[in-house]
C-alpha cells in the first residue's frame, strides 16, 4: 500500500513539473488562455495539498501506533530484567 502512495505522488510531482503556463501573446485571448491555465494549476495544487497533508496524517497515526509498540516492549523488558536481577539477587543471598 504504501508503494502505491509513494507512486501516486511521483505521477501527480511530475505532472505538476510537466505543465507550466506560457504567454503566448498579448492579445487578449492570449491573457485568458494564460489566466485559466494559471488557475488550473492552483486548483491542481491545494488538490495535491490535500493529499499530501492526508498521507501525512495517515503516517503520523501508523508511527504513533509503533511508537505505543515500542515502548509497550520496552517496558516488557524493563520488567524481565527486574526479576532478572531480583532473582540473582536472591541467589547471592
Amino acid at each position: 500500500m504504501k508503494i502505491f502512495y509513494f507512486l501516486f505522488l511521483i505521477i501527480f510531482s511530475f505532472k505538476a513539473y510537466a505543465h507550466e503556463c506560457v504567454l503566448q501573446g498579448t492579445s487578449a485571448k492570449d491573457i485568458t488562455i494564460y489566466n485559466a491555465c494559471k488557475s488550473d494549476l492552483k486548483k491542481n495544487d491545494h488538490s495535491n495539498k490535500a493529499l499530501n497533508n492526508a498521507l501525512i496524517k495517515n503516517k503520523i497515526k501508523k508511527l504513533k501506533e509503533e511508537n505505543k509498540m515500542l515502548k509497550n516492549q520496552l517496558l516488557e523488558i524493563k520488567l524481565r530484567l527486574n526479576t532478572l536481577i531480583k532473582n540473582i539477587e536472591t541467589y547471592d543471598n
